[in-house]
């Protein structure tokens, strides 16, 4: 177990100022918790220090770019008696634990419901979630460090690779084809309550059905276009390879 938290104290310190960071400080507002909030941008000023900011903290939420967090940390020794947590899904470090939120946070603010929903998937550490967090109601699990690369491997794959492809669908809808971009939204909420409502039967199309004939005509339209090795590659991580058309 890591050092006792005082739960009267002054608990959070957040550091950053991206998306993370807004929406964890926006959520924590919503919550009437109090924290405090340090950005890189203020290195250079004296009187805004991170010493100063998080000084009376506990907790600090290293909120900043994975790659950047290590070294964040170890050139910064007034967070040494800190107990210190990021979000990364992916990143280990001896320096601070992993309670990664299973979300997506673009620019807009969310709802106290929605942040209240997300949630948290930790790895093993000197804290659980209740530790670090006991105002927080949200969902909460811990998988061993060793399941984490996979675990967040397939959050990107499911999350931000499939964002792109409805990106792609929207521009081209739009630029393309003369198509209002917002007429496959209906097909966007359905796929989505597909998967939650009949997750192994929500997929549908011709790559599951075996239609070799369309899927290769669908190939073909994508000529010249770097999206059609993207469609390859599901074709062979999908669809079967000895499959025959079929209605």
């Amino acid at each position: 177990m890591g050092p006792a938290l005082d739960s009267t104290a002054t608990r959070y310190g957040v550091i950053g100022d991206g998306h993370m960071a807004l929406h964890m400080g926006c959520y924590f507002e919503s919550l009437a918790v109090p924290y405090r909030r340090w950005s890189r941008r203020l290195e250079h000023d004296a009187s805004l220090s991170l010493g100063t900011a998080v000084g009376p903290c506990q907790i600090v939420l290293v909120l900043i770019n994975d790659v950047a967090i290590e070294p964040f940390i170890t050139s910064h020794p007034e967070l040494a008696e800190k107990t210190l947590v990021h979000f990364s899904g992916s990143l280990t470090t001896p320096h601070a634990q992993s309670m990664h939120p299973l979300s997506t946070f673009a620019g807009e603010l969310y709802s106290l419901s929605t942040y209240a929903t997300i949630p948290f998937v930790c790895e093993e550490g000197p804290h659980t979630f209740d530790e670090i967090f006991p105002e927080l109601p949200n969902p909460h699990y811990t998988i061993a460090q060793e399941l984490r690369p996979l675990y967040h491997s397939l959050a990107v794959l499911a999350g931000n690779c499939t964002t792109v492809l409805w990106s792609k669908l929207f521009d081209t809808f739009e630029e393309r084809l003369a198509l209002p971009r917002n007429i496959a939204v209906p097909y966007l909420k359905q796929v989505a309550l597909n998967l939650e409502l009949a997750p192994t039967n929500a997929a549908t199309g011709p790559l599951v059905r075996g239609d070799r004939q369309t899927v290769d005509a669908n190939i073909a339209a994508l000529e010249g276009d770097p999206f059609q090795a993207v469609y390859r590659a599901f074709v062979e991580a999908v669809a079967p390879h000895d499959a025959t058309s079929r209605p």
